[in-house]
C-alpha cells in the first residue's frame, strides 16, 4: 500500500464528510485513518454513517490532544507513506499528488507544503499583517533554518512522510507542539526533506480554528528540547548534511 491519509479531527461536523470523500478520491493505493479527539457536536455520529472497509476509524474516550491523535494514527499506519491534511479544509487534499511526484522522483525522506511559498515576494511584515497568525509560522520556521541549516519557507503545513521513519521517531507531545517536535527530529536526524507549495485557505476562530498566539510557548519548548537533547542514531539516518530539496 502506498499511502496512510490520516485525519484528526475535533469538533468538525460540517467539513468532515468532505474532508473522508476528498480523501477517497485520491487516485493512489491508500487506507484512510480517522481519530477523533472526543468530539461533542455530532462528528462522532456522521463518523458511524461513514464507516465502510476503506476508513478505520477510532473514537478516542476523551480529548487527549491533537498529538496523542497522530501518534494513533501513525501506530496504525500500513502505507508507505503517511499524509495527515486534517479535517477542516484549510488544505486541499490533491496537492498530496505534487508530494508524490518530488518524494519519489528525488529519493527523499519527506516533502513539507508550504503555505508561504507564493508569498516570497512579500516581506515579513506585510504576511504577518495580513495573517497576524503567520508569526509563529516564521519564528519558528527560521529557528529550524538557523539550528539545522536548512532553508524552509514553511514547517507547520501538511506533510508527505515515509512512513518507517515516522514510526521510528518516538515523538511524544500530545498537544500541538506535536508538529514542532517532529520537524525538529526529522531535521536532527538529517532527513532529506523537500518543500511544495501548497493551496491554503485559513479558517477564522469564528469558524472554528483553534490556534491562539500561546500555542507558540509549548512549541519553543518541544523544538529546543529536541535541540539540546542528544542523537540517537537510527538506520535511515544521513551522515551527510540534510539540506531540503528546492521546490
Amino acid at each position: 500500500m502506498k499511502l496512510t491519509v490520516f485525519i484528526a479531527c475535533f469538533n468538525e461536523k460540517h467539513t468532515i464528510s468532505e474532508a473522508i470523500q476528498q480523501a477517497r478520491d485520491l487516485d493512489i493505493d491508500k487506507e484512510i485513518i480517522v481519530v477523533d479527539n472526543y468530539s461533542t457536536d455530532g462528528t462522532r455520529q456522521i463518523l458511524d454513517s461513514l464507516k465502510d472497509n476503506d476508513l478505520r476509524v477510532v473514537l478516542q474516550p476523551k480529548n487527549y490532544g491533537v498529538g496523542r491523535s497522530v501518534n494513533v494514527g501513525i501506530e496504525m499506519a500500513r502505507g508507505e507513506y503517511f499524509y495527515g491534511p486534517g479535517a477542516d479544509l484549510e488544505y486541499k487534499m490533491e496537492d498530496v499528488y505534487s508530494m508524490f511526484d518530488m518524494i519519489e522522483s528525488r529519493h527523499l525522506d519527506a516533502v513539507f507544503g508550504s503555505r508561504l511559498a507564493a508569498k516570497a515576494g512579500m516581506s515579513k511584515f506585510d504576511i504577518i499583517k495580513e495573517r497576524p497568525y503567520a508569526l509563529a509560522t516564521i519564528v519558528t520556521t527560521y529557528l529550524i533554518n538557523k539550528w539545522y541549516k536548512r532553508n524552509f519557507t514553511d514547517i507547520i503545513a501538511p506533510k508527505l512522510i515515509k512512513t518507517e521513519i515516522l514510526k521510528s521517531l518516538n515523538v511524544q507531545a500530545d498537544n500541538q507542539a506535536f508538529e514542532f517536535e517532529l520537524v525538529s527530529r526529522l531535521c536532527k536526524a538529517r532527513c532529506k526533506i523537500g518543500e511544495v507549495p501548497v493551496y491554503y485557505k485559513p479558517r477564522s476562530a469564528k469558524e472554528g480554528k483553534t490556534i491562539r498566539p500561546l500555542d507558540i510557548l509549548p512549541a519553543l519548548t518541544a523544538m529546543l528540547k529536541v535541540k539540546f537533547s542528544p542523537s540517537k542514531k537510527n538506520p535511515w539516518s544521513r551522515q551527510e548534511p540534510g539540506n531540503n530539496e528546492d521546490f
